[in-house]
């Protein structure tokens, strides 16, 4: 070899020897914190976000395996794609979905293909799978939102209950009122043919004695206005406007559904504030993301500020933003940048864990699982920048995935112990 040829390599060989040593030099350090040659050990961090029972503050209920609404277990990697096959194959090549066929793989001691997972799902049965799901989740409470009415075949709150050491419920208002609607139009069309004023009056009134009966029952309530025209409510809707959307959804045929008639769901949205008013109740608001009927420019929060601001609604407890579908929807790095832009501006005292599961008992673990590892990455980096210590991001780890949520949602601490 020519002289010159080998002393060129041998001060390659030397530059990238000393580049590699001062960038694993630069991880080392990343051990230490802000504060000159304190090291952490960040075990006891670690210890706290696995060993902490969570408090699922948001989640919808689990489907039969036949059910009319399952498009096969891929349906579980994604979000409002229903009976899209496109999509469904897309899905696939998503890192959420190779990362969590992983996680799901491993939990049952599958081959790592969706066709394995499927027949360990198919052979094990619903039961089996949630439960291993749930104890590998480690869940002390879920607050079930269980008015998704598009699915057939769900399992109800007391079926979970066996899974779950306490199951709560959550009121989402618009099914309420539908439901309620239905009446009305029985009303209107075959017994009385009331008049439209006549109609709303009754059907304010059974809106509010429904919600008032279970209001001791019910741990929040929840509205989905986003779905129904957006998060844009009219604060000063007239009565009038009510009712002429009421004229127009009776006569509109089945089935029966508030898509588009935005004075009726501005209507019965202020109703729902009056009643989480009289009772204390937190009012969940659905914002961002969700199925194709969802316009994501008006879902925005931003659109919800004139609300927040209305001083008759000032002592509402609102929850508006989660990080439940983010996670385990997202790359790992999508997963972290979610949580700590939560963080860099909200309070310790306002970040909840959730898991927005769905349909499938693998949603839930997943969700949980990619929480727990995504909340321990977050706050080791704020204790290595120096806006935690280690005492401090132990505390917020149980304030994030349980303390939280029992003081908020008052969850008896007899049924819930963090």
């Amino acid at each position: 070899m020519d002289i010159s040829l080998l002393f060129t390599v041998l001060f390659a060989v030397l530059i990238l020897s000393v580049l590699f040593n001062s960038r694993a030099t630069a991880i080392e350090e990343l051990e230490y914190s802000a504060e000159e040659g304190e090291k952490m050990d960040f075990s006891v961090l670690r210890k706290a976000v696995e060993e902490v029972e969570s408090v699922d503050g948001h989640c919808h209920n689990i489907v039969a395996f036949d059910s009319n609404s399952v498009q096969g277990f891929i349906q579980a990697f994604t979000v409002g794609a229903f009976g899209d096959a496109e999509a469904f194959a897309f899905a696939q090549q998503s890192l959420s979905f190779k990362r969590s066929l992983r996680d799901i793989a491993k939990l049952y001691g599958t081959g790592l293909s969706l066709e394995s997972v499927e027949e360990y799902r198919r052979v094990s049965g619903i039961q089996s799978i949630t439960s291993t799901c749930f104890k590998a989740a480690r869940f002390s409470a879920i607050l079930m939102d269980d008015g998704i009415d598009m699915m057939d075949k769900v399992y109800d709150i007391e079926w979970h209950k066996t899974f779950a050491p306490f199951v709560g419920r959550i009121l989402r208002t618009e099914r309420v009122a539908e439901k309620i609607l239905e009446q009305v139009r029985y009303l209107h069309t075959f017994t009385f043919n009331m008049h439209i004023p006549l109609l709303v009056k009754f059907s304010g009134f059974r809106f509010l004695s429904i919600i008032v009966t279970v209001a001791n029952e019910i741990y929040a309530l929840k509205s989905i206005a986003a779905y129904y025209g957006g998060l844009e409510i009219n604060l000063n809707v007239a009565k009038t406007d009510a009712e002429e959307d009421l004229r127009q959804l009776l006569n509109a045929g089945k089935p029966l559904f508030l898509l588009n008639y935005k004075s009726l769901v501005s209507y019965i949205f202020l109703q729902s504030l009056e009643v989480s008013l009289s009772y204390d109740l937190p009012m969940q608001i659905h914002t961002g993301f969700g199925d194709k009927l969802l316009d994501l420019r008006k879902s925005n929060p931003l659109h919800f500020r004139a609300v927040l601001e209305d001083k008759r609604y000032s002592k509402c407890r609102f929850v508006y933003l989660d990080f439940g579908l983010a996670i385990p929807k997202l790359s790992v790095h999508g997963m972290i940048s979610a949580v700590k832009d939560l963080l860099n501006l909200a309070p310790l005292s306002k970040v909840m864990f959730s898991t927005d599961a769905y349909t499938f008992p693998e949603t839930f673990y997943l969700g949980a699982k990619n929480s727990r590892e995504v909340v321990f990455s977050v706050l080791r980096d704020a204790c290595i920048n120096g806006d935690l210590s280690l005492p401090e991001a132990v505390e917020a780890a149980k304030d994030i995935f349980a303390r939280n949520a029992i003081r908020f949602y008052n969850i008896s601490s007899a049924k819930v112990v963090p």
